[in-house]
């Protein structure tokens, strides 16, 4: 009888322990995705599933997500750090009348976004394409982003310094007419808090209003750290904007290697006595495309400092008027 009673025992303790360990063999460090799995899987590399929805809830913190073949995978919220990385397959992120991928992590927690084509539909619009709204790092790599009413990718970190890394990233069609607060990136960060941007190899074609918005208007106490190398803002409404009104905070940026050109109004904007730019080996030309009244090169506006490193083109700039109006640089930074 004690033998049995002690078998019995040990048998309740096992069935407990397996049943108590079952949510976190739920979630795997590594999961799978296929455009014919199902969210019902454990999107393991045999039993992939279907949505990032679906996928990141079975996937670990820290862990990674893969793409098997060619799917549609829809939006996503993203509350812990992990890594999307489709860059072998073509992978679809297709939403209309919401955003494609928020972030709303931790401060700690690194997001990486790879390989993937977002988009909002013509016929109904997303909001953003990505909007980050807390987290550590965010990372996006040879991705497509097109046709979002808000922005593309709108980089707004509430409540503690962040880092935003772009590469390799495409952006086109993004904005909405009439509305200036819209366009292709936007980085604002909170009052007080830091956002760190880099951004390599990004081009900006064809979107409404702004290629790249630098803006802390109203905002006090917040600052944006900038790099630009080697991307384009072509054919837009403005190329870069720098905006920091005084009693705001500070926007200083580096840009080196990009082309600023076809923009309907200015090529280069700086706003406001917060605003800091330096500029070398980088083209502006061929904006004002005969509808700004405004210089339409080079624009510092409102006590902002666009300094050049005399290694920039800025030429074949025109007003409204189809009069030359390259503008100039606030002044010339002697190396030493």
């Amino acid at each position: 009888m004690t033998k049995i009673k002690l078998m019995t025992t040990a048998a309740a303790m096992l069935a407990g322990g397996l049943l108590a360990a079952s949510p976190a063999c739920a979630q795997a460090t590594r999961t799978w995705m296929s455009g014919v799995g199902d969210d019902a899987n454990p999107c393991s590399r045999t039993a992939p599933c279907k949505t990032l929805q679906g996928t990141i809830s079975k996937t670990a913190a820290g862990g990674e997500i893969n793409c098997i073949d060619p799917g549609g995978f829809g939006g996503v919220t993203i509350t812990k750090a992990i890594s999307i990385i489709c860059d072998d397959v073509e992978a679809g992120v297709l939403v209309a009348s919401t955003s494609g991928i928020v972030v709303n992590a931790a401060s700690t927690d690194v997001v990486t976004i790879s390989g993937l084509d977002i988009f909002g539909p013509s016929t109904v619009p997303g909001t953003h394409g990505i909007n980050f709204l807390n987290g550590g790092v965010l990372n996006v790599r040879n991705t497509t982003i097109k046709g979002f009413a808000t922005n593309g990718i709108t980089f707004q970190p509430q409540t503690t310094a962040a880092t935003m890394n772009l590469d390799d990233v495409i952006l086109i069609g993004n904005g909405t007419v009439g509305d200036a607060t819209t366009g292709t990136i936007r980085v604002t960060p909170a009052a007080n808090v830091t956002a760190n941007v880099m951004l390599n190899n990004v081009r900006a074609s064809g979107n409404v209003n702004v290629g790249l918005r630098l803006d802390i208007t109203g905002i006090t106490g917040a600052r944006i750290n900038a790099q630009v190398t080697n991307s384009q803002f072509t054919n837009s409404g403005v190329g870069i904007i720098l905006k920091a009104p005084a009693g705001t905070g500070i926007i200083d940026a580096s840009v080196t290697g990009s082309v600023f050109s076809g923009n309907a109004n200015s090529g280069v904007v700086g706003n406001g006595t917060g605003a800091t730019g330096r500029f070398g080996t980088s083209t502006i030309t061929g904006n004002g495309s005969g509808s700004a009244a405004a210089v339409t090169g080079v624009n510092a506006v409102g006590g902002a400092t666009l300094s050049s490193y005399g290694t920039n083109v800025l030429d074949g700039n025109f007003n409204n008027t189809n009069t030359l109006s390259n503008g100039a640089f606030s002044g010339t930074i002697i190396l030493h």
